[in-house]
């Protein structure tokens, strides 16, 4: 395997077509790690020596590590901490390893850009990303440590939405049927917009009931990050990944959840909702009840609340899942 290195931006769209269907076959893939995320990502937030290494066997790119070193010497994943879940080197199951091991040589040779720190955050735990690297730190004499960084609750999804209610606690099973016939009975309507379906429109009103939702998220929304999250979301819309649903009642939009669909995992991105609209509905759980059931219908097989150890996910049936950060010191 030999490591090619990429340091403008352009390789983003040079390597998007063999990015992509790297991304389809690598194990622990996520839709932070696809080339229209990161290429977003980048144009908003990216600063410093772009470091996209393209993992190739003979022909193949086999692997990809998508990393920056930023103006202070820091090594980065491309993806940043705030607004992507899950980042790590892609590659097949089978190529991993290897992959990882090429990678690492490459950042400790002659050829990579100077950093003196590395920082990885958001490294799933299932992953082997944090504990083989932190190995090869110490083969260097580097300094290396891994340390929790969040939990991502998740949950495998049944075959039908009853089977999902009957493995709730019994208490959490009944709240949620109620309030799905108190909703049904003041006649709210869940609107989808399933990954697919383009709608700018649509994201549009999702960012400003998110940004109604509290003074953190509007805090969160700040001009530059408002302009980075917008073409995100338009640009993983337009591929097919992004999804949207709202609840309304009387023409008024209650509550909203963005989401991503990869592979057969639903993956909860971010919500809003109207605190001064029918509060008593409880429509964030009117929905998020109704989004699990279309993911069910839609045949998905997990579904993931992300970062974050929130107590209503785990009342949804969230199992506790963990992501890592490695710190590297030369």
């Amino acid at each position: 395997m030999h490591v090619e290195a990429f340091g403008a931006a352009e390789a983003f769209d040079r390597l998007a077509l063999q990015w992509g269907g790297l991304l389809r076959y690598s194990v622990g893939s996520t839709p932070f790690q696809c080339v229209e995320f990161q290429r977003a990502w980048w144009e908003h937030f990216g600063s410093g020596d772009l470091c996209l290494l393209a993992v190739r066997h003979a022909d193949a790119m086999v692997g990809l590590a998508s990393m920056y070193v930023d103006d202070d010497a820091v090594l980065r994943w491309v993806g940043g901490e705030d607004i992507a879940d899950y980042l790590d080197v892609v590659a097949r199951a089978a190529d991993a390893p290897e992959v990882r091991r090429a990678v690492f040589d490459w950042l400790a040779g002659a050829d990579a850009p100077d950093w003196q720190r590395a920082e990885f955050a958001n490294i799933p735990e299932r992953s082997d990303s944090a504990r083989h690297w932190q190995k090869l730190a110490a083969e260097r004499g580097w300094t290396a440590d891994t340390v929790l960084q969040d939990f991502c609750p998740q949950f495998t999804l049944p075959d039908d939405f009853d089977a999902y209610l009957i493995g709730l606690e019994g208490k959490q099973r009944r709240e949620i049927r109620r309030k799905l016939r108190r909703a049904a009975a003041e006649g709210t309507r869940a609107v989808f917009m399933d990954p697919g379906e383009v709608n700018p429109t649509a994201i549009d009103e999702f960012i400003a009931l998110m940004r109604a939702s509290g003074a953190e998220k509007a805090a969160f929304l700040a001009p530059k990050m408002h302009a980075a999250f917008g073409d995100i979301l338009r640009e993983t819309q337009a591929a097919g990944m992004l999804g949207l649903c709202f609840l309304e009642l009387e023409g008024r939009q209650l509550a909203a959840y963005a989401y991503f669909s990869m592979g057969a995992t639903v993956y909860l991105y971010n919500s809003g909702y109207d605190p001064g609209a029918h509060a008593a509905l409880s429509p964030g759980w009117v929905l998020l009840a109704q989004l699990i059931e279309r993911a069910i219908e839609s045949g998905h097989r997990r579904f993931d609340f992300m970062r974050g150890d929130e107590d209503y996910k785990y009342k949804f049936g969230g199992e506790e899942e963990r992501v890592l950060r490695l710190t590297i010191a030369r």
